[in-house]
């Protein structure tokens, strides 16, 4: 610290005891704890937050030992910094806790040598850090039990994907159930014609044998429509076969064809109730995903169409499927004439088990499937609304 020479000289003696008083003040107004201790630990000097903070007075704590006024000890402690500063020659910092000086301290020690440049004393500045600390547990209490929340919460949220993918599996097996419904019941109008004519030759066979009037050409040639007809059948056990495969990687494949068989799985029962199917857009649209899932997800929205057409009891009932894309993307529209859906329920439409069909055979999974189908497994999208009196669905892939 510098001291300013005042206008009027002072003496040698004068100047420094001003410094000293001024030196004096500096030291006392410091709110750390300051003290000065010797080598033997006794202390020499202290400031007034030292000493106001031991409850006596300045020239009450000079003469005692350090370790007696900081730790109520009749020695010093193993960790005192004083004996370390003296067997290293160096500054030292540590930290302690002390009830008698009701907290906890940074202190930082520096050494005071003589003119020949031995350590004959000590000076520790002592920081009180309590609160601080305190700070610091709390907040690593905090942290500690934001941890354990946060494991809590990822185990919580494991257990509910678990049971979320629990349900899905369980909706899936549903939605392959009725799948098989479907398909038993398309079977069934697949091959009602063809044995039908199958059963009308052979009942015209077993006529002619009988009249007479069997000849070889004709037996031939009744013989080649009934292995038509039965090829035609073998042909279609095929077809559901290779619906129902399990895909595993993803596939180039076109939509078009999609289309196609997704219509001809479901045209018998259309036909059954006399709904029109329109089909138009661009040709060879191709891109990438799982075509038999993808048909999966069309026939379940061409189904519920069909569904709500004849529960509408629409006079002309339609089923206009549109289908547009290019660079490896696509849009495939199915829009019917049946007077859409309520608009409350146009934002639950794809949910599990909700379904607007009165006839209660419904379980309201078909169009959950579809958008997990489309959108989970294809990256796609698949949307509802209605457009000219009918509900549109669109996917888009």
């Amino acid at each position: 610290m510098l001291i300013e020479k005042p206008d009027v000289p002072l003496s040698e003696h004068e100047y420094i005891l001003r410094a000293k008083q001024e030196w004096e003040h500096t030291f006392d107004a410091v709110t750390d704890l300051i003290f000065i201790i010797d080598l033997d630990h006794t202390i020499i000097r202290v400031n007034r937050a030292m000493a106001e903070r031991c409850g006596l007075t300045a020239q009450e704590l000079a003469g005692r030992k350090c370790f007696d006024v900081i730790h109520g000890a009749t020695c010093y402690p193993a960790y005192c910094s004083h004996e370390r500063l003296v067997e290293s020659g160096e500054p030292q910092t540590i930290e302690f806790e002390t009830e008698q000086l009701h907290g906890t301290f940074e202190a930082f020690v520096s050494p005071i040598r003589n003119d020949a440049g031995h350590i004959i004393a000590s000076v520790h500045v002592a920081r009180d850090v309590t609160e601080k600390r305190r700070s610091e547990q709390l907040v690593a209490a905090q942290q500690k039990q934001l941890e354990e929340f946060n494991k809590d919460l990822e185990s919580r949220i494991a257990e509910a994907v678990a049971e979320l993918r629990n349900k899905d599996s369980i909706i899936m097996q549903q939605c392959r159930l009725s799948a098989m419904g479907d398909l038993v019941n398309s079977i069934a109008h697949h091959w009602r014609q063809p044995l039908n004519n199958i059963g009308l030759i052979v009942q015209s066979l077993q006529l002619a044998y009988k009249s007479n009037d069997l000849t070889v050409d004709e037996l031939d040639a009744e013989i080649a429509d009934t292995m038509e007809i039965l090829q035609q059948i073998s042909d279609t056990i095929d077809d559901f076969r290779n619906f129902f495969h399990h895909e595993e990687e993803p596939c180039s494949f076109s939509v078009n064809e999609a289309v196609a068989r997704s219509i001809n799985f479901v045209m018998p029962s259309l036909n059954s109730k006399g709904i029109k199917v329109v089909t138009a857009g661009q040709a060879d649209i191709n891109v990438v995903g799982y075509p038999n899932e993808y048909a999966q997800a069309l026939i379940n929205i061409i189904v519920n169409a069909r569904d709500a057409l004849v529960e509408s009891h629409v006079g002309k009932p339609v089923i206009s499927i549109s289908i547009s894309g290019g660079d490896g993307r696509s849009s495939v529209t199915v829009l019917d004439n049946g007077g859409g859906i309520d608009e409350e329920d146009l934002p639950r439409v794809f949910d599990p088990y909700f379904t607007t069909k009165k006839s209660g055979k419904a379980t309201g999974i078909s169009l959950y499937m579809s958008k997990m189908i489309i959108e989970k497994n294809m990256n796609g999208c698949l949307a509802v609304r209605n457009v000219d009196g009918g509900a549109e669905f669109r996917i888009e892939v």
